[in-house]
């Protein structure tokens, strides 16, 4: 529906300016290079949600250290139900010097940004990984202080915009 929209479009300027468009559709999430991208983070920890422009997989942005969390691969699925497929992505941030939160946010096509899966009140818990099926995003999070994991699941709320825990 969206692409048929970008083409209409493309169509209406032709026939108003006389000249060729070239309509571009919208970039999916299997398209952008994440760790070379320039994109709106959701909020990580302390850090605010903030344009962030990743070089290598890491970047820094005023008194912020990002960096995507290494040896953890994107996951893609449709988490808001709306057919489209989004990405969920571990990134990790802090102030210089410190010890980095670590938060799952999830990025649909554009790129824009969704929103915070989980980001755990402490830096000593940190999202492993997650799977998603039927909406449902299971994430395991890792205690460093007791070496415990555990599972935590989450669903896109239409009405809220916002990822909800559906487990607590």
């Amino acid at each position: 529906m969206r692409v048929l929209s970008a083409v209409w479009a493309a169509v209406a300027a032709v026939v108003v300016a006389g000249s060729p468009a070239v309509a571009q559709a919208p970039e999916g999430v299997r398209d952008v290079d994440w760790r070379n991208a320039e994109f709106t983070v959701p909020r990580v920890g302390p850090c605010p949600q903030q344009p962030v422009p990743f070089t290598d997989g890491a970047a820094e942005v005023g008194d912020w250290v990002y960096r995507f969390t290494p040896e953890r691969e994107v996951e893609y699925a449709d988490v808001t139900g709306e057919g489209v497929e989004d990405a969920l992505l571990l990134v990790e941030c802090g102030p210089r010097n410190a010890e980095y939160s670590r938060a799952l946010v999830a990025v649909t096509e554009g790129p824009r940004p969704l929103g915070t899966v989980v980001s755990p009140p402490t830096w000593r818990q940190v999202p492993q990984s997650c799977t998603v099926q039927d909406g449902v995003i299971a994430v395991e999070v890792e205690d460093f202080d007791t070496g415990g994991t555990w599972t935590e699941r989450y669903r896109w709320a239409q009405s809220a915009q916002a990822f909800v825990r559906i487990d607590a």
